[in-house]
């Protein structure tokens, strides 16, 4: 082996294995992406203008329609109505961060490359090409708990195809046999549902397991036994799939179907505008932005990140051990994202209107019989 500076020949892992890159694969954690990238998405920002990083309450202001109880078969000059304004007010209810810590000792032995500054995904300057291959192998535990946390704030309207009409989970079987036309299973009842619901637009569909091996065999379809093609159907959806709608469901073949914007992710970005930059106490805050690759659509997460530099031995806290230590001089890279998410609320609709207590979001529990 040769001696000096640089021994041997360093290789980065992605050069070789590309997207096969461990530390780099991000999961389908469809419902963040599907927040942020539908064709309806509107994140929520509780900033007077975005990008300023001030913190302002938000509130969103709406009527309920009329219904025909509130109509009259003789008109007289002496009946009115008083059309009431409702407002609903947004708060941030979650935050998910990480933190992880570079010693200077550590990175005077990596190679030139790895030390230098680079643009990065974001506004921070001073960010290593070290620090943000770290950052992007954080991402997905980020993004898994940022994806948890939002399957416990989703709550489900009630699906008024159903008679009775329920809240909760509804079995959609997908026939294995399709020898007659099926009317009330499968696609047709999912867009039945959507319709009778009287959602708009294209059903936005979050889960995995069988609907997942459903969607991933469209490609392959054409007419089947009955004469329909599926493929067809399936392309009047948008499919998003996700791994943490399992963890957070007692059947791992459940699917959530969304109206297009009756959800969105609320969010602040604190590092922005005046509250960004390099300040004082060697510290500079800025936001970065991760990009998840889900189904083929591309959704921007932005988190706040603040690049801290230790110049003296500090006493920090692991956040996987919780056991405190003393560090020696070196950089830290803390990134958080505070968010929540806003639906369209359960009294929406009138006592006696027929959408009452309907919200935007279905559930179902996906079978192959």
């Amino acid at each position: 082996m040769s001696v000096g500076k640089f021994p041997y020949l360093l290789r980065d892992i992605s050069t070789y294995a590309g997207e096969a890159t461990p530390h780099s694969k991000i999961d389908a954690h469809g419902v963040v992406a599907m927040t942020l990238a539908n064709a309806q998405a509107n994140p929520i920002t509780l900033q007077d203008v975005p990008g300023d990083g001030t913190k302002r309450e938000v509130r969103i202001k709406r009527r309920q329609r009329d219904t025909k109880a509130l109509t009259t078969t003789a008109v007289s000059c002496d009946h009115v109505l008083t059309p009431a304004r409702l407002e609903d007010t947004i708060s941030i209810s979650k935050q998910r961060g990480i933190a992880w810590y570079l010693p200077d000792d550590l990175l005077a032995q990596y190679e030139k490359e790895a030390m230098a500054n680079v643009s990065g995904p974001g506004t921070l300057s001073g960010v290593s090409r070290e620090l943000v291959e770290v950052m992007f192998g954080g991402a997905n535990g980020l993004l898994q708990g940022i994806g948890e946390d939002i399957w416990g704030l989703i709550s489900y309207g009630k699906n008024i195809g159903e008679s009775p009409a329920v809240s909760t989970a509804v079995t959609l079987n997908i026939p294995q046999v399709v020898t007659t036309q099926p009317l009330t299973s499968g696609i047709a009842k999912l867009l039945y549902d959507f319709q009778r619901n009287g959602f708009h637009g294209r059903p936005q569909v979050v889960g995995s397991g069988l609907f997942h091996n459903y969607a991933l065999t469209q490609p392959y379809k054409n007419l089947d036994s009955f004469g329909a093609n599926s493929a067809m159907a399936m392309a009047s959806l948008d499919f998003w799939p996700d791994i943490d709608l399992a963890t957070n469901t007692t059947n791992a073949n459940s699917i959530v179907v969304f109206e297009p914007g009756a959800i969105q992710l609320v969010e602040r970005l604190e590092y922005t505008g005046v509250f960004g930059g390099v300040k004082p106490g060697a510290s500079e805050f800025g936001v970065i932005g991760i990009p998840v690759n889900v189904n083929g659509r591309i959704a921007n997460v932005k988190f706040d990140a603040q690049l801290k530099y230790f110049d003296c031995p500090t006493t920090l806290t692991d956040l996987y051990s919780n056991q405190e230590s003393t560090y020696a001089k070196g950089w830290a890279l803390i990134m958080k994202k505070d968010f929540a998410v806003w639906q369209i609320p359960a009294d929406a609709y009138r006592h006696e209107d027929r959408l009452r207590s309907v919200n935007g979001a279905l559930r179902y529990t996906v079978t192959n019989s």
